[in-house]
């Protein structure tokens, strides 16, 4: 308990500096080519020992080649350990699954979870700062910064995000986009 309570002060600490940073304009980016199967391959095993405490089935349909982006690799590990991260924090039974495809140039990663789902209301405004869902913000830890920050870091990767979700009770699905290098 007590290293859950400092990874999430670290965490809120990080996410206050990157949001500052950001509405500063003075966020870093080191751009280079980077394998986004391996990277997504390593963040999902990082956070593969959480889901199994939480008696979670985190899956992975990833690609066995690489395929190569434009990325500044801390910054979109930080965007893919936020998703996955989420899912565990919203799916308190059941499975997350990480996935990619692609398509001519473009890089799809995706995770799914059959967690709380997302409301109708919130959908449009997720990716706001300060938003969380009110009734999941009494029982869930969160700033309702990481998807904010997510945002604005695919935004400098000249990618996309989004999420879908039919609803509450539904599970949910975030996307990143990136073109390939």
């Amino acid at each position: 308990r007590i290293v859950e309570a400092s990874d999430r002060m670290v965490s809120l600490v990080n996410n206050i500096l990157d949001l500052r940073r950001l509405e500063d304009g003075r966020m870093d980016y080191k751009f280079a080519d980077l394998d986004i199967v391996t990277l997504v391959k390593s963040v999902s095993t990082e956070l593969k020992s959480i889901a199994d405490r939480r008696g979670l089935e985190l899956r992975t349909s990833l690609p066995d080649e690489k395929w190569l982006v434009k990325a500044d690799e801390e910054k979109l590990r930080q965007v893919i350990q936020n998703l996955i991260d989420n899912a565990l924090k919203y799916t308190e039974k059941g499975w997350i699954r990480v996935s990619m495809e692609r398509a001519a140039d473009q890089v799809l990663v995706s995770v799914s979870d059959s967690g709380r789902g997302i409301s109708k209301e919130l959908l449009p405004r997720l990716f706001e700062q300060w938003t969380r869902d009110s009734k999941a913000a009494k029982e869930i830890q969160g700033t309702g910064l990481g998807l904010y920050i997510a945002k604005e870091i695919m935004k400098a990767h000249s990618g996309e995000i989004w999420a879908e979700s039919p609803g509450e009770g539904s599970g949910s699905t975030f996307n990143i986009r990136l073109t390939q290098s």
